[in-house]
Parts: C-alpha cells; structure tokens; sequence
C-alpha cells in the first residue's frame, strides 16, 4: 500500500532503473558489509515509503529465518547470513516499486522508455487485472462457502471450485477487453499524446546521486577496502 513519501515523487522511469540496478549489485556483493548496506538501506526505504501489512511482512520474517537457520546448518553462519541478505536486497526492489509508484505512472515510465506498443498494451493489461482477478477469486470461494463448500479445507475441490470458474472469467473479461478495443479503434501502431509527460526534477537528481553514493560505498567495501 502506498504512502505519501518523498519516493512516491521520484520520477517512474528513474526507479525502474535504480531497481534493476541495485538487483544486479546484489547479485555480484560477496561482501558482507556491502551487502549489509544495500539490504539495510532498502529495508529502511520499505518500512518509510510503503504501508506495510504485518502479517505478511511476519510470514516473510519468519520464512527468511527459516531459510538462513536451514542454510546455516549446511554451509556455515557466514555464508547463510550473506546469502540472507542477498535474498533481501534482490526481493525488496520490486515491492518497494510497486508500494511507491501508481500503474498510471508506471505506464508513462514504460512509454517514456520507447517500448514496442504491444508490450506497453500488454504490461498494462496484465498490472490492471491482477487486482480484478484477485477480486473474482475472493467471490467465488464467497460463493462456495455460501453454498455450504469450504474450498480452504478441501484441496480436492479446488480445481472444479475455484481454478475452472476462475479460468472462465479471466476468459470473459479478455473478450470483453478485446472488444472494447476493436470498437474503439485501437491502433497499436498510431501515435500517443501524453497531457502529462514525465518531467526530470531536482529531486530526481538528487535521488540519483544518492543511489549512485551508496552503490559507490557498497563497491567500495567489496573491491577495495
């Protein structure tokens, strides 16, 4: 969920890329106070910038804990904690995009980036039904708790209870799209105006010089000192 921060006001297209770039450092860190500082900071940018639900953020502490006592066990404490960390650093991006920046941002950021209009079309589609079909899930186990059928304690009615209705109605709302689009005119090969293009600002900059700043302290406990 998102909270009115400072992040949510960072241009769209900028954190797409500082996250693509702080999941690739994760990947090569070995170091664990370079780690340490790209998980930290992120861990810090979540708990600011994201209203975050408690419940699930307890199942993935204890999952995370889990992981690191298994990984212990067989590799040693040094190497489980650094691969813990690295977990983290490459897991957290996504939810802390996702947490700061609406879809209709997220589709300037994706135009802004040149992409074919299909992928565009259909990055859309995907990120706008994910709630929708989150919701037509939530009605159909209603609908057979309501008809006496509890599908959470009968894994066996899950497919003909919830995965073929559920399958049904994304299939009806695909059509629905595609004819929507088709008498609308849709052309994927027509041009786009933008009443609201993306706009580089001071903060912008300063967001990156920060993020620059700390990849540079996290190179440089890996690779120098």
């Amino acid at each position: 969920m998102r909270k009115r921060g400072f992040l949510t006001q960072i241009n769209p297209l900028l954190k797409i890329i500082v996250c693509i770039a702080s999941v690739g450092l994760a990947v090569v860190l070995h170091d664990i106070r370079a780690i340490s500082v790209l998980a930290i900071t992120l861990l810090a940018l979540l708990f600011i910038c994201v209203r975050i639900n408690l419940r699930i953020f307890a199942s993935l502490a204890i999952a995370l804990v889990v992981f690191m006592t298994v990984s212990a066990w067989l590799r040693g404490f040094h190497t489980s904690f650094v691969s813990t960390l690295r977990l983290i650093a490459i897991l957290l991006p996504t939810p802390l995009l996702a947490g700061t920046t609406s879809p209709f941002h997220l589709l300037k950021a994706i135009q802004a980036a040149r992409l074919p209009s299909f992928i565009v079309l259909s990055l859309m589609l995907m990120w706008r039904f994910l709630p929708i079909i989150q919701q037509e899930a939530q009605r159909i186990v209603e609908a057979n708790w309501l008809r006496g059928v509890n599908i959470a304690n009968q894994p066996q009615q899950w497919f003909s209870g919830l995965l073929m209705p559920l399958i049904f109605r994304i299939v009806a709302y695909a059509d629905d799209v595609t004819v929507g689009l088709e008498t609308r005119g849709y052309d994927p090969q027509a041009g786009r105006s933008n009443s609201q293009p993306l706009q580089w600002q001071s903060k912008d900059t300063i967001f990156a010089i920060s993020a620059v700043a700390i990849a540079a302290v996290a190179g440089y406990l890996e690779w120098v000192v």
